[in-house]
C-alpha cells in the first residue's frame, strides 16, 4: 500500500485502488500507525516518548486447524462491559467491505465483518488462521484453493453465513460502482489487470465461474496462476461475505450488514457512529476477535490537537477513549515524557510502512550518481523537521521488519546525517561530477524546510539542485506520472499482508509502470522482472521469503530509492482502557480492548 501526504506536516499511510497489477494508489489523512516490530536500532537520535526500544522482528506463520478454532485466547485481566469512545478527525470514507482498503476503514470493519482467514494476535505472536474457514485453506498446486466453513456462523439478524455469501461478497468487488477496494483476487481469478473485461460483477445477474460453491459450506477458488500467499490475501476486509438479498448497494457503505461481533445502530455521517453487540456472533467460532465492550461510540470532526488534549485530560467518557490513528507529535513529546501517567497509556511502536525517496531511474541513469544521492542525503535532518525520533526509525532496506523474509542489512553504511565528501568522491568518478538534480516536494512548511536541508546537503556533495514545490493536493498526481520531470521525490509503501509479494512487485516490476502506479522510481530491469516471476511461481512460502530478501538486496545495488524511515505509531488512550496496542493493519487495534 502506498503512503500519501496530507495538508499537515505528518504523513498518512493507507490503501486504495490502483490501475496496475498489484499496485496500490494513495489515500490519506493524518495517521502514523503501527505494527508489532521495529526496524534496526538507529545510528543517531533518541527522545521518543516512553523511550520505545527496538522490538525483534516477528514473522507471521500459517496457523493450523487447531489454531483456527475459537474462542480467541483471553487477554489477561480483561473483562466484559462498558462503552469505548473512539475519537477521530474524520469519518470513515467507506464501510462497505468491497470499498474498504485504507487502514482506518479496515480497522473499523474489524468490528463489523469476518473473512475466510484473519490474523490471531496473542501477546507477541501473530498467526494467520481460519476465521470463517476451518483452516487457512488447502491447495495441491497453488492455483486451486478449497475452504470449508465452520458451524454456527451467523449475521446480525441470526441468518447463517454460507459459502454462496462469501462468493457474492467477492463478486461485488468487481462492480465498477464499488470503487476504492483492493484488486488482488479480481486479478488473480481472471488473470487480467483489466478484470472487468472478463467479469463485471453480480448486479446484472452474472456468475463468476472461477469461484465454485458445491454446497453451503464449501468454496473453491480457481486462480489463473500460482499464488502461494493466497490465504493472506483472503484476510483483507474487502473479501467479506454478504447475502445477495442484503446488498443495499450504495447504502451499504454507511450501514454494513454485520458478520462480526458488533453491528451499526446509528451512523450520522461526519459526526458520529454507534455500535452495539451482534447478539448472534459466537466467540466459540472466532479465534481472532474479542468483544469485551458492550458498545463503541465514535466521534468525528475534531482536530488532532484537540483529540490529544482530550485524551490527556481523560475527563468523563474520555477516560474510556482511544483513537485508531491520531498520533502525538514533537509538540507533545516533552509533556508525555515528563508524565509517568501519560507514558503508561501510550502506544509507541513501529508501523508496517516504510518511507523513502524515489530516484527517477529514467532520468538519473548512472547508478553511481544514484548512490551518491543516497550517500549525501540528510536523513537525520529531514526526520528532525517532521518530529524527530518520534516520527520513525531509520531503515536501510526495502522490506520493513514486519514483512516475512525481512533481513536487516546496510549496503552502504552511510551515517544518518549523510556523507557529502564520500558522495563527492563517487561523483568524481562519473562523466559529470556536478549533475543537476530536480527535487520535488510537498508545498507546506515542514517539507519546505526539508527541501532547504536536502538542497544544502546535496550541494555540498557537488550536485546542482533545483527545487520544485508541488501543492499538497497535486503532489501524488504529479510525482506518480511516468513522464514526470523530477529526479528525486518522497514516497512510501507498506505490505497488504506480511509478504514481500505485496511490496517488491508493485514497487519495482518494470511491467507495472503506469501513471498512478506504485513503481515511482520507474525501475525496469529485465533481470529484476524475471526474478519476480520466478519467485511468484514458487509454492513454498519459506523459499519465497528467502528469495524476496535476496532480491531486496539486489535491487538496492541499483539504488532506485533512498531508504529513510519506518514510521512510528505514537498514540494516547484513556486510563480506563486496557488491551490497547497496535495491530496487523497498522493502527491501534480494537479487538483486545476492554474497559477496566
Amino acid at each position: 500500500m502506498p503512503i500519501s501526504v496530507s495538508a499537515s506536516t505528518s504523513i498518512s499511510r493507507s490503501r486504495r485502488r490502483s490501475r496496475s497489477a498489484l499496485a496500490i494508489a494513495v489515500l490519506g489523512t493524518l495517521a502514523v500507525t503501527a505494527a508489532c516490530s521495529s526496524s534496526a536500532a538507529e545510528k543517531s537520535g533518541s527522545g521518543d516518548p516512553a523511550a520505545a526500544g527496538t522490538v525483534a522482528k516477528q514473522a507471521v506463520a500459517l496457523g493450523t486447524a487447531a489454531d483456527s478454532q475459537g474462542p480467541d485466547p483471553a487477554v489477561p485481566g480483561a473483562k466484559s462491559g462498558g462503552t469505548v469512545t473512539v475519537l477521530e478527525q474524520s469519518d470513515f470514507s467507506h464501510l462497505d467491505p468491497a470499498r474498504v482498503w485504507s487502514s482506518a476503514n479496515q480497522t473499523a470493519d474489524l468490528l463489523l465483518t469476518r473473512q475466510l482467514t484473519s490474523y490471531q494476535q496473542v501477546g507477541n505472536t501473530t498467526k494467520l488462521v481460519g476465521d470463517l474457514a476451518t483452516d487457512t485453506g488447502t491447495s495441491s498446486d497453488g492455483k486451486t484453493w478449497t475452504y470449508h466453513l465452520k458451524d454456527g456462523l451467523k449475521y446480525e439478524d441470526g441468518s447463517t453465513i454460507t459459502a454462496q455469501d462469501v462468493k457474492y461478497g467477492i463478486e461485488r468487488t468487481f462492480q465498477k460502482e464499488l470503487s476504492g477496494g483492493p484488486q488482488y483476487l479480481q486479478m488473480w481469478l481472471t488473470g487480467k489487470t483489466d478484470y472487468s473485461s472478463t467479469y463485471s460483477g453480480p448486479w446484472g445477474g452474472q456468475d463468476l465461474p472461477q469461484i465454485e460453491t458445491p454446497d453451503a459450506k464449501t468454496i473453491v477458488f480457481h486462480l489463473a496462476s500460482v499464488h502461494a500467499d493466497f490465504p493472506f490475501a483472503l484476510a483483507m476486509q474487502a473479501y467479506s461475505p454478504l447475502p445477495k438479498d442484503k446488498d443495499t448497494k450504495s447504502a451499504l457503505d454507511q450501514h454494513p450488514f454485520s458478520s462480526g461481533p458488533y453491528k451499526v445502530d446509528s451512523h450520522d455521517v461526519d459526526k458520529g457512529m454507534v455500535l452495539s453487540r451482534n447478539a448472534y456472533w459466537d466467540p466459540k467460532t472466532d479465534p481472532v476477535r474479542h468483544a469485551y465492550p458492550d458498545g463503541w461510540t465514535f466521534e468525528f470532526g475534531a482536530q488532532a490537537v484537540d483529540i490529544n488534549q482530550r485524551l490527556i485530560a481523560a475527563n468523563g467518557p474520555d477516560k474510556d477513549a482511544m483513537t485508531f490513528k491520531v498520533t502525538i507529535g514533537s509538540d507533545l513529546a516533552a509533556q508525555v515524557n515528563s508524565s509517568p501517567d501519560l507514558k503508561a497509556r501510550l502506544v509507541n511502536e513501529v508501523t508496517p510502512f516504510s518511507e523513502f525517496y524515489n530516484i527517477n531511474t529514467r532520468r538519473v541513469t548512472d547508478p553511481k550518481v544514484r548512490q551518491a544521492l543516497l550517500e549525501a542525503f540528510p536523513r537525520a535532518q529531514t526526520r528532525q523537521l517532521l518530529g524527530g525520533p518520534v516520527y520513525g526509525d531509520f531503515t536501510n532496506t526495502i522490506l520493513s521488519p514486519v514483512t516475512d523474509g525481512y533481513q536487516n542489512y546496510d549496503l552502504y553504511n552511510v551515517p544518518d546525517t549523510g556523507d557529502p565528501e564520500k558522495a563527492k568522491a563517487l561523483l568524481a568518478t562519473t562523466s559529470n561530477p556536478h549533475p543537476t538534480i530536480v527535487y520535488a516536494y510537498q508545498d507546506d512548511t515542514a517539507w519546505q524546510q526539508g527541501a532547504v536541508a536536502i538542497q544544502q546537503a546535496l550541494q555540498k556533495a557537488g550536485f546542482n539542485v533545483v527545487t520544485k514545490a508541488i501543492s499538497t493536493k497535486n503532489y501524488l498526481d504529479q510525482t506518480q506520472k511516468v513522464d514526470n520531470q523530477y529526479d528525486l521525490y518522497w514516497g512510501g509503501w507498506g505490505p497488504d499482508w506480511p509478504s514481500a509479494s505485496s511490496v517488491i512487485p508493485p514497487l519495482f516490476d518494470g511491467r507495472q509502470i503506469t501513471d498512478g502506479g506504485g513503481n515511482n522510481s520507474l525501475l525496469n530491469d529485465p533481470a529484476v522482472n524475471a526474478e519476480i516471476d520466478r519467485i511468484e511461481a514458487m509454492t513454498d512460502l519459506k523459499a519465497q521469503d528467502t528469495a524476496w530478501a535476496a532480491l531486496d538486496k539486489k535491487i538496492m545495488q541499483e539504488v532506485p530509492i533512498i531508504p529513510w524511515v519506518d514510521p512510528r505509531q505514537v498514540s494516547l488512550y484513556g486510563p480506563g482502557l486496557g488491551g490497547v496496542h497496535t495491530g496487523f493493519i497498522g493502527t491501534c487495534y480494537p479487538l483486545d480492548v476492554y474497559v477496566k
